[in-house]
């Protein structure tokens, strides 16, 4: 090879580089990772077993403790990356049913719910004391039903429980907090509870969880059982609060199991998604509402040092007042 056959092959490598690979052995860029699918919105609507009612109490909590919470509890890890619970429970359903579950459905809607749970949501709609506007039984029952129709996505509702049980509860002031004329009659009950689950039938989506037999159970003491756990509720304050109405926390977080493994049939959810075991659900609990116990314990502290000063405030004025009683007259 000449020396300028040489120099002319140099330039040329230092001109166009070394020989280019093939495009299939080339390093290229790996695709973008594809993002996370967003987390499953499931919305609670419904009343005071939906809200929590009473649940401060017992849990020494800020505020009530609502069945989100409690569904939120029984997430597994894997469970709270592709869940998330929204609170829309109402403890005052009862006195508006009609305009409470029309703005809860709307908040369903607008929220994009991907799944809605009203585990109380028909209660009131059938119990209570109606007017000829807004009826309750079975004309009420109608109402709610269409209302929920207007979803148009994946549904747990409750059907309607015998509640004649907590005409002997004790509310907040000591009487009970429901009476006889909030009452549908036996056959009344049962012609709506027939009309719920025809209604359900209907409709693919619709699941229908069945608290009429889940109270049933805690009158007559029979075994509630969810997966492989089973619980005997040997007297109704085992599992309801002094109203014999409202679930407890033990009661609360046995319903959220049961809602949980009906959510596990619901296309895109799974058992992965949830734990049924009592005890890690409690503990779970306890967790997250540990900020809103401190804050509580916070403000009952300031409370107790308030109180304390005014009492020695008025002690010390006691006092004084009578020393200057016991001061010798000139």
């Amino acid at each position: 090879m000449t020396s300028l056959l040489r120099l002319a092959l140099a330039t040329a490598t230092l001109l166009i580089g070394p020989t280019a690979l093939p495009a299939a052995a080339q390093d290229t860029p790996s695709p973008p990772a594809s993002p996370a699918p967003s987390p499953l919105r499931v919305f609670t609507v419904g009343a005071s077993v939906s809200a929590g009612f009473g649940l401060s109490a017992e849990l020494a909590t800020e505020k009530d403790v609502a069945l989100a919470v409690f569904l939120e509890a029984a997430l597994t890890e894997r469970g709270r990356e592709r869940v998330t619970f929204v609170d829309e429970g109402e403890g005052w359903f009862f006195n508006a049913p009609y305009k409470s579950g029309a703005k809860l459905v709307d908040a369903a809607i607008e929220g994009d719910a991907d799944l809605v749970v009203g585990v109380d949501f028909l209660f009131w709609y059938a119990y209570g004391n109606g007017s000829r506007l807004s009826p309750r039984r079975a004309k009420g029952l109608q109402a709610g039903l269409r209302q929920l129709e207007r979803l148009k996505r994946p549904l747990i509702i409750g059907d309607l429980p015998d509640i004649s049980h907590a005409l002997k509860g004790s509310g907040p002031f000591g009487a009970p907090i429901v009476n006889r004329s909030m009452f549908p009659t036996p056959e009344e009950l049962r012609a709506m509870n027939a009309t719920i689950r025809a209604w359900a039938e209907e409709r693919p989506e619709v699941r229908v969880l069945p608290l009429a037999d889940l109270m049933g159970r805690y009158v007559e003491s029979k075994p509630v059982r969810v997966r492989d756990l089973e619980w005997k509720v040997s007297s109704l304050g085992e599992a309801l609060q002094k109203d014999l109405l409202h679930p407890n926390a033990r009661g609360t977080a046995w319903v959220a199991m049961i809602l949980a493994d009906e959510i596990t049939t619901v296309p895109g959810f799974d058992d992965g998604n949830f734990r049924f075991d009592e005890g890690a659900v409690l503990g779970q609990l306890e967790e997250l509402t540990r900020e809103s116990r401190e804050r509580r314990a916070e403000k009952e502290r300031r409370r107790a040092e308030r109180k304390a000063k005014r009492e020695a405030r008025a002690k010390e004025k006691e006092e004084a007042g009578k020393g200057q009683r016991l001061a010798p007259t000139r």
